[in-house]
């Protein structure tokens, strides 16, 4: 198969896809981190104790941060942690992780993946053929296929993905990547579509 040359042969940023990879990482963080205030923290809000006459320092409240049971300052509030990245540069991180793995001669392209049985075994031996091989990609076009749900969802070394899932970092975590005719095609189609402003 003939691979488009603007997509699968562009030139190695490892800075474009240092960025993306960071903005994935950072996009997927859940950011549901939360302490408490003053103004939340369950306690009485009566003065302790009188201003002057006890010898002792002046409080107003006992549940500032600086006793037990009181508030966290400036601590973490539920936030977004993703990063902004512009469209353009996405796309090209993806398009380098591809032709870093078709330069390195580990891009697979097969007619389709659809299998005759669900038996994992038969993926095992289909991987142990391949040379240096740890971590396998699979890229389906559409829909995954149900068989190869069945016979890869107990390897941890083979991961599945839609073609319109595929990312840098899933492709930079696997060193083989093996894809449908339907696939490349699909994602071609991505990389050529006009970018929505």
């Amino acid at each position: 198969m003939v691979l488009a040359g603007d997509v699968f042969d562009v030139p190695i940023r490892k800075d474009i896809v240092h960025r993306v990879v960071r903005w994935q990482l950072a996009k997927r963080q859940q950011g549901t981190h939360s302490t408490k205030t003053i103004s939340e923290v369950s306690g009485t809000g009566r003065k302790p104790w009188q201003q002057k006459g006890t010898g002792r320092a002046r409080h107003g409240t006992l549940r500032g941060p600086q006793f037990r049971g009181g508030a966290t300052m400036h601590g973490p509030k539920p936030r977004s942690h993703a990063i902004k990245i512009n469209k353009k540069v996405r796309r090209l991180g993806l398009k380098v992780a591809l032709s870093a793995r078709a330069g390195e001669g580990k891009l697979l392209v097969l007619d389709d993946l659809e299998l005759p049985t669900h038996k994992t075994k038969n993926i095992v031996s289909y991987v142990k053929q391949m040379d240096n091989t740890k971590k396998v990609l699979l890229v389906d076009g559409g829909p995954i296929d149900e068989n190869l749900k069945l016979a890869t969802q107990n390897l941890h070394y083979v991961n599945v993905l839609p073609s319109i899932g595929l990312n840098v970092y899933s492709i930079l975590l696997h060193d083989t990547l093996v894809m449908s005719r339907d696939a490349v095609n699909r994602i071609v189609e991505r990389m050529h579509a006009p970018i929505n402003r």
